[in-house]
């Protein structure tokens, strides 16, 4: 590419070379905006994230002069102003930056914005956009698999429903223990988030999911409840819907 494009004519050579990458594949969500925060490109998976119920909506009935149709969840959270403010940071320090993006329903993104600099000029021109779905593996499971270690009942995917349903305590205690949490460091976290509860209550709650999972001791619960995938769905009562800077990334220590 010629490096000394004008910044539309780079702009637009920009998106192009993002339809043949994005344009293509259904699953990837991804979109650029100009300069001024105007949507100019959006992916297929973007278009049906936002409007899933819709598929007669077209990139041409939201980009453009159009992008202010474009229009995030209202129920209670503005993301448009959340959304604006994270675009201007990108802009304004001309470095890559990662969000946590959790929205109104049951979806966590991690949003990667990276910003859109003309070689030829230094001029910022745009912002690109990709979004993933949120990874959350249980580290020492993750680190028994890379290590080929049959743990018990983690390691094997259940199949069978669980007879009975989960109340939220129950869930809250259940997910947090599985991060190896003590019982009173589980009472804590639960009242520092305004779930006031006893550590002795936390006990009681472990004893029941026990009974639930048809275990007999608490090592048995942690295993089966990773094999059912229970540290991968997290309380809705944790969440709160909005976007959240990210800026912690797991190093490897050289020892």
């Amino acid at each position: 590419m010629n490096k000394d494009l004008a910044d539309d004519v780079y702009f637009e050579h920009y998106c192009s070379g993002i339809d043949i990458v994005f344009g293509n594949n259904l699953d990837e969500i991804a979109f650029v905006k100009d300069h001024n925060f105007i949507f100019r490109y959006v992916s297929k998976g973007y278009l049906d994230l936002l409007y899933p119920d819709k598929p007669e909506v077209t990139i041409a009935d939201v980009t453009g002069e159009r992008s202010g149709r474009i229009k995030s969840d209202k129920r209670g959270v503005n993301f448009d102003k959340i959304f604006l403010k994270q675009d201007v940071l990108v802009r304004d320090s001309a470095k890559v930056h990662r969000f946590l993006y959790i929205n109104t329903h049951n979806k966590i993104f991690i949003v990667t914005k990276r910003p859109i600099i003309n070689p030829a000029t230094g001029n910022f021109v745009g912002i690109f956009c990709c979004m993933r779905n949120f990874m959350h593996p249980h580290i020492l499971n993750l680190i028994y698999k890379i290590n080929d270690v049959n743990f018990g009942m983690a390691n094997a995917a259940q199949v069978e429903p669980l007879k009975y349903k989960l109340t939220q305590r129950q869930h809250m205690v259940l997910f947090l223990y599985l991060q190896k949490y003590s019982y009173s460091e589980i009472a804590s976290i639960l009242a520092t988030l305004g779930h006031k509860i006893s550590a002795g209550r936390v006990n009681d709650h472990l004893e029941n999911l026990k009974y639930i999972f048809a275990v007999k001791t608490k090592e048995q619960l942690i295993e089966i409840a990773l094999s059912y995938k229970y540290h991968l769905f997290i309380p809705r009562q944790f969440l709160k819907p909005g976007s959240y800077l990210l800026d912690d990334e797991i190093i490897i220590s050289e020892e």
